[in-house]
C-alpha cells in the first residue's frame, strides 16, 4: 500500500479546494437512503470499554526506539499493536503517519509561550466558582474557569474527578493562541452527564421488586446501573420488569433489579445533555477528557473552524458520540468512542477540509432502527478518515452518505460490523485506499446509490458471506460511472461470488478482470492476518497473496508500494535483506513517502539511499506508460525529489493513481499515490 503522508488539516484543506472544483463539474449528486439491517442489542459492560480505551491510549504512546528494537527495521500501522517483544519492554511504538502526526500536533498546537494557565479542581477545599484558578485557589467548575476567562490563548487544566456539568464553548482563540482546555496529565477526569442515586435515602419500596426515587422530576433519557444501561420499560407503573425503568411525571422513578434497591447498584440517571458544546467558536483545543452518559451528544460541535478535539474516551452517550454539524478545519483524532446510542463520530451538513484519525469507535448501537456506525459523514465533502479502527457497530463501521463528496479514506480497519465495513451511499468522488474490511454482516466495501467515481486502491475484503448475496465488493449500476480499483485483495470465505458489478456477479477477481479490465493487480486470497477476531490485521510471515511482507532474497518483489515487499492494507509490515548469523540490515534504496497524497498542484517523493548514488525517477500511469522521468547523483540519507504532475510534453495529467519508480542499478523502490484535480 502507498506509503502516504498523514493528512494535516491544511493539506485537507488543499484538497477540499481541489475537490469542490472536480464537485462542480460533476454536476448534482441524487438524494436518497438505503434499508439498513438489523443487529441484536449487545449491551457491553464499561469495564470492556475501560480496556479498549487503555489499549489504544497505550498503542497512541510514543517510545523512542533502542538500538536493538525492532521497529528499528519493522514498520507498523497506527492502529495495529506492536510486537510482542516491544509491548514486554513498555508499550507500544508509533512510526511513520502516526508518529508524525503526533509530532505535528505539539508544532501546531502547544500552549502558547505566556499563555495564562487556570486550574479547576472540584476536590479541593479552596475551589470555588469565582476562582481566580491559581492551584491554591482553583475553580470549582470548568464552565465558571472558561466563562471568567474567555480569553486568546488561555489554558484551563482540570485536575481529576467527577464533573457532573455541561460545558458551553462560545469564546474563541487565535490561530497562534487557541484556547485549550486539557485533562491534568495522567489524571482521571470524568465529565458525567448523568447525577448520582446510589445513596439509600434516594430510593423507597414501591412494592414487590420495584422501587421509586422520587426526587427525579426530569424525564430521563437514560438510567444505568452497575456501569450498564438499564431499558426503558413497555409496563405501566409500577409493573416495570427487572432490569427496567419507567419515569411518571408527578411520582419519580420507578426501577426493578429484582428486588435490590438501586442505590445498592450504583445507580445513575441522566440528566444533562452533553459534556462539551461549541457554539460557533474557532480556535479550540478539548483534550483528554472523559465524557460519559449523557442524555445527548458527548462533545458537540456546531458551526466551529479549527478545533482539536483529541485524546478523548466517549461512551454511553444516549446519542452520538462526538459530532460536528457545519464547519471548517477540524480534527477529531486519538479517542476512543463507544456505546454510545447512535454513530460514534458524526460530520454532518457542511462540515469540509477536516479530519478525522487515529480513533477507535465501537459497540455503538441505537434502540429502534439499526443505524448507528463507527463514523458517519453527511452532507460533509472534502474531508479525510485515516488510520481508524472501527469494529462492533451496529450498522456499518463507515459510512460515506448523501452529499459527502470527494472524501479521501486511507489505512482505515473495519470488522465485525452489522452491515458493511465501507459503505458509500449518494456520494462521489471517494478515493479509498488500503484500507481493511473483515467479517462485517454485509459487503467488505460497498458502493452504491449514484456514488459514482469511487476508486479503491490498496483495500482489503473479507466477506463472511454471513447473509445470502452479499460480496467482498458491491458497486451498483449506478454508481459504476468513473470507478476504478486495483492492486486490492478480495476473499469470500464461503466460497460464493466475490465480486458485483452492475448487474452482473463475479465468482473471483480474476473473472471480474477479464470482464471489465479493472483491477489487473488486484488479487483473490486469503490475506491471513495475525489475529483478525482480535482485531490484529498484520501481515504473518508470508501471506496467502504471495506478497513476503519482510524481504526475503528469494522471493520475486511483485508489489507496487512504497516497499515492493509490502504494499496492500491498513499495515506495514518491512523488513530488512536478512544477512546470515545477524540482524537484518535495512534497505538500502527506498521511496518512503508522497507529499501531499493526493496531490493537486505537484507532489514530493522522499527518497532514502544508503549511499550516494546516480538514479532515475519515473512516474507511470497504471498503463504502465511513462509519463515522467528525472536522473541524477542523490546524496546519502533523505532528499526530496519534486513532479509537477505534467508529462513529458507538459500538459497536466488527468487524475487518478500514478506509480513512483526509483532505481539505481539492479535495485528499485516503487510508490503508488494518487493526482487529483
Amino acid at each position: 500500500m502507498p506509503h502516504a503522508a498523514v493528512a494535516t488539516r491544511s493539506q485537507a484543506l488543499t484538497i477540499g479546494r481541489a475537490a469542490r472544483a472536480a464537485r462542480r463539474r460533476a454536476g448534482a449528486i441524487v438524494a436518497g437512503g438505503l434499508g439498513k439491517s438489523m443487529h441484536g442489542n449487545r449491551s457491553t459492560p464499561a469495564p470492556r470499554a475501560q480496556r479498549i480505551a487503555d489499549q489504544t491510549m497505550q498503542r497512541n504512546h510514543v517510545t523512542a526506539p533502542g538500538e536493538d528494537d525492532p521497529m528499528l527495521w519493522r514498520m507498523f500501522a497506527r492502529s495495529g499493536p506492536a510486537p510482542e517483544s516491544a509491548r514486554q519492554r513498555g508499550g507500544a511504538h508509533l512510526t511513520g503517519p502516526l508518529l508524525a502526526l503526533t509530532l505535528l500536533f505539539a508544532l501546531l498546537v502547544p500552549a502558547p509561550a505566556h499563555a495564562l494557565t487556570y486550574f479547576v479542581d472540584n476536590a479541593s477545599v479552596n475551589a470555588s466558582p469565582s476562582g481566580p484558578g491559581t492551584k491554591a485557589q482553583p475553580y470549582s467548575t470548568i464552565g465558571a474557569a472558561l466563562a471568567a476567562h474567555p480569553d486568546s490563548g488561555a489554558v484551563f487544566v482540570v485536575k481529576a474527578g467527577v464533573y457532573r456539568e455541561r460545558v458551553l464553548i462560545n469564546a474563541s482563540g487565535t490561530g497562534p493562541k487557541p484556547i485549550v482546555l486539557q485533562a491534568d496529565s495522567g489524571a482521571a477526569v470524568v465529565v458525567d452527564g448523568a447525577d448520582d442515586f446510589s445513596r439509600s435515602e434516594q430510593w423507597v419500596l414501591a412494592g414487590g421488586n420495584v422501587w421509586l426515587a422520587a426526587g427525579v422530576n426530569w424525564p430521563p433519557v437514560q438510567v444505568f446501573a452497575d456501569g450498564a444501561r438499564l431499558a426503558p420499560s413497555a409496563q405501566a407503573a409500577p409493573d416495570v420488569e427487572p432490569g427496567g425503568w419507567l419515569y411518571v411525571a408527578g411520582s419519580g422513578l420507578y426501577v426493578n433489579l429484582n428486588g435490590d434497591s438501586p442505590a445498592l447498584h450504583q445507580a445513575a440517571v441522566g440528566r444533562r445533555s452533553g459534556g462539551f458544546f461549541v457554539q460557533g467558536a474557532s480556535h479550540l483545543r478539548i483534550e483528554g477528557f472523559h465524557v460519559t452518559r449523557t442524555e445527548s451528544k458527548g462533545i458537540e460541535l456546531i458551526g466551529a473552524s479549527h478545533v482539536v478535539v483529541s485524546r478523548n474516551r466517549v461512551d454511553q452517550c444516549g446519542s452520538g458520540g462526538i459530532a460536528a454539524e457545519g464547519g471548517l478545519d477540524l480534527q477529531v483524532s486519538g479517542n476512543v468512542v463507544s456505546d454510545n446510542q447512535h454513530h460514534g463520530i458524526l460530520f454532518r451538513d457542511g462540515v469540509t477540509g477536516s479530519v478525522i484519525d487515529g480513533n477507535e469507535s465501537f459497540a455503538n448501537f441505537h434502540l429502534g432502527e439499526s443505524w448507528a456506525t463507527g463514523i458517519y459523514l453527511a452532507g460533509s465533502p472534502d474531508n479525510v478518515i485515516e488510520g481508524n479502527r472501527l469494529h462492533d457497530n451496529q450498522d456499518s463501521g463507515c459510512e460515506v452518505q448523501t452529499g459527502s463528496n470527494d472524501c479521501v479514506l486511507r489505512r482505515n480497519v473495519s470488522w465485525a460490523n452489522g452491515d458493511h465495513g465501507f459503505s458509500h451511499l449518494y456520494a462521489s468522488g471517494t478515493i479509498s485506499i488500503g484500507n481493511v474490511a473483515w467479517g462485517n454482516r454485509h459487503e467488505a466495501f460497498s458502493i452504491q446509490g449514484n456514488a459514482t467515481g469511487t476508486k479503491l486502491y490498496d483495500c482489503i475484503g473479507l466477506d463472511r458471506a454471513l447473509e445470502t448475496y452479499t460480496y467482498c465488493m458491491l458497486v451498483d449500476s449506478s454508481s459504476t460511472a468513473g470507478f476504478d480499483a486495483d492492486y486490492n485483495v478480495m476473499w469470500n470465505t464461503a466460497g460464493g461470488a466475490a465480486i458485483r458489478f452492475g448487474n452482473s456477479t463475479y465468482a473471483n477477481a480474476a473473472a471480474f478482470q477479464a470482464a471489465t479490465g479493472i483491477g489487473p493487480h488486484t488479487v483473490q486470497a486469503d490475506p491471513r492476518f495475525a489475529n483478525p477476531a482480535n482485531g490484529d490485521f498484520r501481515w504473518t510471515a508470508v501471506d496467502a497473496a504471495g506478497v513476503a511482507p519482510q524481504d526475503d532474497p528469494d522471493v520475486p518483489n511483485a508489489g507496487g508500494g512504497p516497499f515492493a515487499f509490502a504494499d496492500r492494507g491498513a499495515f506495514e509490515f518491512q523488513g530488512g535483506v536478512l544477512s546470515v548469523g545477524g540482524r537484518p540490515r535495512p534497505t538500502g534504496l527506498a521511496l518512503a513517502s508522497a507529499f501531499p497524497n493526493p496531490g493537486t498542484r505537484s507532489v514530493a517523493f522522499t527518497l532514502v539511499l544508503g549511499a550516494a548514488a546516480d538514479v532515475t525517477c519515473s512516474v507511470f500511469d497504471l498503463q504502465g506508460r511513462e509519463v515522467w522521468s528525472q536522473s541524477g547523483a542523490r546524496p546519502a540519507g533523505s532528499s526530496t525529489l519534486s513532479w509537477s504532475l505534467t508529462d513529458r510534453s507538459g500538459a497536466r495529467v488527468p487524475s487518478g493513481m500514478y506509480l513512483a519508480r526509483v532505481s539505481r542499478g539492479g535495485e528499485s523502490a516503487v510508490l503508488r499515490f494518487v493526482v487529483m484535480k
